[in-house]
């Protein structure tokens, strides 16, 4: 479903609709990952600026946060391998930036997920059959014994999630 933007007229309306969608995503993420509220802008910031990453100073500027506030969560996200810092030549600040060894990490732990949730719906039917083959000979049926479009579900959703991973490990495969 696409999204419509307004059109921007000058640079300072272009940082205050980023502003906007940074707290809009960094709200989703602080739900979705369990960051920090400063550790999920943070994460919202380097998303949107993944092509330059972003420096230290960018981020307390933009964020209007304190710099140990700043520094600790730079400190956690990289610890979690959620982003990475690099450097450039004749620069000596640290570039942050989204960790694509991160996100492949995130999409298996949701195709886990998934596939758990999987097994035990198969189980679940499995039981429904077994119920209606016991009543069946006393009582009739209980429950429906046909296949869960469920099922179908997560089966395609862990197929979609593992040919994105493996798309991003093909894009960045020094990362993985």
């Amino acid at each position: 479903m696409p999204v419509k933007i307004k059109k921007m007229k000058n640079s300072k309306e272009l940082e205050e609709e980023k502003k906007l969608l940074v707290e809009k995503f960094g709200l989703f993420m602080e739900g979705q990952e369990k960051l920090s509220p400063i550790g999920a802008r943070i994460f919202a910031t380097l998303f949107i600026n993944k092509e330059n990453g972003a420096t230290f100073d960018d981020l307390v500027h933009f964020l209007g946060a304190s710099k140990s506030t700043i520094s600790t969560n730079l400190h956690n996200l990289t610890k979690s391998n959620m982003i990475v810092f690099y450097t450039r030549p004749g620069d000596r600040k640290k570039y942050y930036s989204l960790s694509p060894d991160g996100f492949i990490s995130r999409i298996e732990e949701k195709i886990e997920n998934f596939k758990t949730e999987f097994i035990l719906v198969e189980q679940i039917l499995q039981y429904k059959k077994l119920v209606n083959d016991i009543l069946e000979e006393e009582d009739g049926l209980c429950c429906s014994d046909q296949k869960s479009p469920y099922l179908d579900y997560l089966s395609n959703t862990i197929r979609l999630l593992e040919q994105l991973r493996d798309q991003i490990r093909v894009k960045c495969p020094m990362n993985t």
